[in-house]
């Protein structure tokens, strides 16, 4: 069966319905930032669909594409069509079989030959937000609420609920919180379009491949290397945790104002030491210390898988490998905090980051 690449981009009022020179999409749940970046010509055309099938306009040009019941078309230089802020949609996929890759906003249009246009995620909404509020107790949820206020954005279902003391924010945009969220106290902070997820690293459920909601766990995609990815994967590394002695020690303020410590990992190992302020919530400290020790320390593979866009995958996935080349030593769960799709002229192949392993694994 022929694979054809197909795409549907839709930036603002116009959607190139046909190939582009190149696209990019990085997203990490350690970035906050989603990113895009597409690059098309300097001078496109654009058929106007208005009164016919919607009030996008049609940008063609750009690949192989038919014009529906002969639209007169006109030249347009790409450049002056779009801006910042400009709502974007990207879809990809194989035989008019698309999925979402990207949904966000114009960053910035460069004057490039070709024309290049960033993107962010749900994130930029938070650029202008100048925020200034102060709890003497509050919870983690409602202070992104307040930093979400009079956007688009959507807390998670899976935010943890931790209890917060004087928390204070000084004239801070949106993203600055958030920035300091992660920075202070440890927590992951990514999107997922417009949905934000504050909280434990792997602690959001997440969608499976038909888009049902998953309660109980991550949603999975399967490798199987050699057969729906290429077999060679040279940037899939073994790692062995044990050769690692490290024990995670996490500090705060109790309510005597004495610090009372979190710890997990090996007794006698190299101590990394932590300052959580604002909370002395001990179930979220105790469950932060394992996870992060996890992060450093853990048995398996470490890196990269490169495959095609299908099967699709997101970050916060749980991937599943197999490899039969090696005896199933490659072979298990492991969580993937990125993903990078790459899209153009030359094919397109999406890169799944590995790290630590989902089904015991991990090194304690």
């Amino acid at each position: 069966m022929a694979f054809a690449l197909n795409s549907r981009i839709v930036i603002g009022s116009y959607a190139f319905p046909g190939g582009v020179y190149e696209l990019t999409i990085k997203k990490n749940v350690h970035v906050i930032i989603d990113t895009a970046k597409l690059q098309i010509p300097g001078l496109g055309q654009v058929v106007s669909l208005k009164g016919v099938a919607n009030t996008v306009l049609e940008l063609i040009g750009l690949g192989t594409f038919n014009i529906a019941n002969n639209l007169p078309a006109s030249s347009v230089q790409t450049a002056k069509l779009f801006k910042e802020g400009d709502k974007v949609s990207i879809d990809l996929g194989y035989n008019g079989d698309l999925r979402n890759e990207f949904r966000g906003f114009v960053r910035r249009v460069n004057l490039t030959t070709p024309i290049s246009i960033e993107m962010e995620g749900y994130a930029w909404q938070l650029r202008n937000q100048n925020i200034l509020a102060s709890w003497k107790k509050t919870t983690l949820r409602d202070v992104l609420v307040r930093v979400i206020q009079g956007t688009d954005i959507v807390l998670s279902p899976d935010t943890p609920q931790i209890t917060l003391t004087n928390y204070f924010i000084h004239n801070e945009d949106g993203l600055k919180v958030l920035e300091n969220l992660k920075k202070k106290m440890l927590l992951t902070v990514y999107f997922a379009d417009n949905m934000l997820y504050v909280g434990i690293e792997e602690g959001r459920t997440t969608a499976d491949t038909t888009g049902v909601q998953v309660l109980a766990g991550l949603a999975e995609v399967k490798y199987n290397i050699g057969y729906n990815c290429p077999s060679k994967q040279p940037e899939l590394k073994q790692r062995l945790g044990a050769d690692n002695a490290i024990r995670v020690r996490l500090k705060t303020k109790g309510k005597n104002g004495k610090n009372v410590l979190y710890e997990a990992g090996d007794t006698d190992g190299a101590i990394v030491d932590r300052i959580i302020p604002f909370s002395s919530d001990a179930n979220y400290l105790k469950t932060l210390a394992a996870v992060y020790l996890k992060k450093l320390k853990y048995n398996g593979f470490e890196g990269k898988v490169t495959g095609f866009l299908q099967p699709y995958c997101q970050p916060g996935w749980k991937g599943t490998l197999t490899d039969k080349r090696y005896e199933g030593a490659r072979a298990g769960s492991y969580f993937i905090p990125g993903t990078e799709v790459q899209f153009g002229v030359k094919g397109a192949k999406r890169i799944a980051e590995i790290t630590y392993r989902l089904d015991g694994g991990a090194v304690s």
